[in-house]
């Protein structure tokens, strides 16, 4: 065995270990943070919510496009797949599992954003304030690389495996490890440099918004045309989805692993609890409650897509014979468009292939903001860092991508832990300091 394939062993064994002790107090803690930012601190803020158009837009784009990437259907796609692999023949319980723990976690988007507008601190210093400035500095780094390489490795290996799939099956052409890594990743790596290097804000901003826009509604047609010429099947999704429930496959501690899957992919693909709305919440110059609220526009559109059309999809291809479960990244992506022609034609794979190469790209550029709000240094430092490292995830994504989607589980316990328990520290009794009749 090569030195990824141990690192990739020792990695997954680690986080496999840690997330069903992990995930009680997750929910334990970020019910608690919850319920005290909604019913006690929203109180120190004296605005009502008003939303405001202008103070939508960046947030909630920043949000949206960082958010809403490959991993919404590959990433949800291989937890599907570990599902079916663990002993659950009714994958689709997952979909309910990750409602379920979004009814909990989705209040906590709300929450950081509350607590961190109040403060008007971004999490690297209220983590530093409410813990410790070493604390901040783990949070920081591992931050970093969850976003920068872990998402962005699944933007890499999504449209590398998008590509694969259409030149093989419609183009007849089969490319090679180095040719995929010159033709498909380095233009990749080129495009999102060249906004970046252009170093004005309003092209950041402007290209995430218009790509992210174009992606989610041609996403939404397309599933709204899936369901419509499926809709026989709505009833078995349905029922498949009870008894995966009613009867739950059980992992170390006796938490349900369907549980801990959808968990999983609610932290990875709605991002709550990690820190990013509130960064994306600094874009606006709104108030506490009104940039709380634009915070859930993002949550909730991100759960939908990922949990709730992935699962339907996937299931109607497995149940068809289109998708094969468990199996590797190629052939669940494979199942999964052949899975879309079968049903819409010729739309639904242009609209799997614009979705996949929109949304990967601001995910990409949306990993940038965020390290550009964590580290301080000059422009060109933090363009030289970000390079360095979207290189390196583009690489492991085309020669060893296993190890990327191993590491995103790991990394999100850390970022996670350390966001949730500063945010616990300070609904409990810092938030009395910034109370109105203190001011």
């Amino acid at each position: 065995m090569n030195f990824l394939g141990i690192l990739e062993q020792v990695i997954g064994t680690i986080s496999n270990t840690v997330w069903p002790f992990f995930l009680p107090f997750m929910l334990i803690v970020g019910a608690y943070t919850a319920f005290n930012a909604i019913f006690k601190v929203k109180k120190v803020s004296s605005h009502p919510c008003k939303l405001h158009p202008k103070n939508i837009i960046g947030p909630a784009s920043i949000s949206l496009g960082n958010m809403i990437g490959t991993g919404a259907i590959i990433g949800v796609m291989g937890s599907l797949s570990k599902l079916v692999g663990s002993g659950q023949a009714h994958f689709e319980a997952m979909a309910i599992w990750a409602l379920i723990g979004a009814c909990i976690m989705v209040p906590v988007s709300y929450s950081e954003v509350l607590c961190s507008k109040i403060m008007k601190k971004t999490p690297k210093e209220y983590i530093a304030m409410l813990l410790s400035p070493k604390l901040a500095f783990v949070y920081m780094v591992s931050f970093a690389a969850l976003y920068i390489f872990g998402f962005g490795g699944f933007q890499f290996s999504g449209i590398d495996t998008v590509v694969t799939i259409v030149s093989e099956m419609y183009l007849g052409i089969k490319l090679s490890q180095v040719q995929r890594y010159l033709f498909i990743i380095i233009p990749m790596i080129a495009f999102v440099s060249g906004i970046v290097l252009t170093k004005k804000h309003h092209i950041f901003i402007n290209s995430m918004t218009y790509m992210i826009f174009t992606a989610v509604v041609m996403y939404f047609i397309f599933f709204i045309t899936f369901v419509i010429k499926t809709s026989d099947y709505i009833p078995t999704f349905f029922g498949h989805m009870i008894e995966g429930l009613t009867n739950p496959v059980s992992a170390m501690i006796g938490m349900p692993t369907g549980f801990i899957l959808g968990m999983q992919r609610v932290l990875q693909t709605a991002e709550t609890g990690l820190g990013s709305l509130s960064m994306a919440a600094q874009e606006a110059d709104s108030k506490p409650r009104e940039a709380a609220a634009i915070a859930l526009i993002p949550s909730i559109i991100t759960i939908c897509v990922s949990s709730v059309i992935t699962s339907y999809i996937c299931s109607y291809g497995v149940r068809n014979g289109i998708i094969t479960l468990p199996s590797g990244a190629l052939e669940r992506l494979s199942g999964y468009f052949n899975t879309a022609q079968a049903v819409t034609g010729k739309f639904g794979l242009f609209v799997l292939c614009a979705f996949t190469l929109l949304s990967a790209l601001t995910t990409l550029l949306g990993s940038y903001f965020f390290l550009s709000k964590l580290f301080k240094n000059s422009e060109n430092t933090n363009i030289a860092i970000y390079m360095a490292i979207i290189i390196t995830s583009g690489t492991l994504a085309v020669f060893g991508f296993n190890i990327v989607f191993d590491a995103v589980d790991l990394l999100l316990f850390v970022v996670c832990g350390l966001h949730i328990v500063s945010l616990s520290v300070f609904v409990t009794k810092t938030y009395k300091e910034y109370a109105i009749d203190k001011k």
